[in-house]
C-alpha cells in the first residue's frame, strides 16, 4: 500500500469517526483534519470537496463490513446467520462504522448526491446475502423454494432496524445478537429434511 493510499485511508477512517460523533449534517472539515492531525486542504486535496468526502466514506464503511464479517465460520445456512450476526459486534470500528452507515443513510433522504452510492452499497449487501442463501440452498441446508432475493432484502433490512437499536442502547450487544439470530432462523425455516434414499 502506498504512502498516498495509507494517508486517504487513515482520512476516511477520521471521517467515519467524526460522521459517527457528530452526524452528517455535524461533520466538519476542520474537525476531520484535526481529528487526522493534517491540514483542511489535504482532505481536499484527495477528495475534492465535502461530497466526494462523505460518498469516499460510504464505499470505505462497505469495504470494512465486508472484511469484518468475511471470516464466518462454516458453511450454507450457518455462514448466512454468523455473517448477519457479525455485524453487531462488540468492538468500536464495527460500532462507528454502523453509526455512521445508519447517519448516511438517513441523509441520503435529503441529500440526493449520496442516493446512488447508498442504493448501490445497498444492493450489494442485499446480493450478496442473497448469494449466501443460494449457496445454502445448493448444500441442502437452507429451502430451495425460498426466494433468495427477497431473502436478500429483509435480512439486510432487519439488521439495519436492529442495529439503530443496538447503537442507541436499546439493546445489549449479546440481544442484538440473539434477536438477529432467533428472527433470521425464524425466516429462513426449519432446515429441510434430507430424503431418504431406498434401497
Amino acid at each position: 500500500m502506498s504512502r498516498s493510499t495509507d494517508r486517504r485511508t487513515a482520512l476516511l477512517v477520521a471521517a467515519i469517526e467524526e460522521i459517527a460523533r457528530a452526524g452528517t449534517r455535524g461533520m466538519r472539515i476542520d474537525e476531520v483534519a484535526k481529528r487526522a492531525d493534517v491540514s483542511p486542504a489535504l482532505i481536499y486535496h484527495h477528495f475534492g470537496d465535502r461530497s466526494a468526502l462523505l460518498q469516499a466514506a460510504l464505499e470505505h464503511i462497505g469495504e470494512q463490513a465486508d472484511a469484518y464479517t468475511s471470516d464466518a465460520a462454516g458453511a450454507g445456512r450457518d455462514r448466512l446467520l454468523a455473517v448477519l450476526v457479525g455485524e453487531i459486534q462488540d468492538d468500536d470500528a464495527v460500532r462507528t462504522n454502523s453509526a455512521a452507515w445508519g447517519e448516511l443513510r438517513d441523509s441520503a433522504i435529503f441529500d440526493e448526491t449520496l442516493r446512488p452510492t447508498i442504493s448501490a452499497l445497498t444492493d450489494r449487501w442485499s446480493n450478496d446475502i442473497a448469494d449466501l442463501v443460494r449457496l445454502g440452498q445448493a448444500d441442502g441446508s437452507i429451502d430451495g423454494a425460498l426466494d433468495a432475493d427477497a431473502l436478500g432484502v429483509r435480512l439486510s433490512a432487519f439488521v439495519e432496524g436492529i442495529s439503530g437499536r443496538w447503537l442507541t442502547g436499546t439493546l445489549t450487544t449479546d440481544h442484538a445478537r440473539a434477536h438477529l439470530f432467533d428472527t433470521a432462523s425464524a425466516i429462513l425455516g426449519p432446515p429441510p429434511t434430507p430424503r431418504r434414499r431406498r434401497t
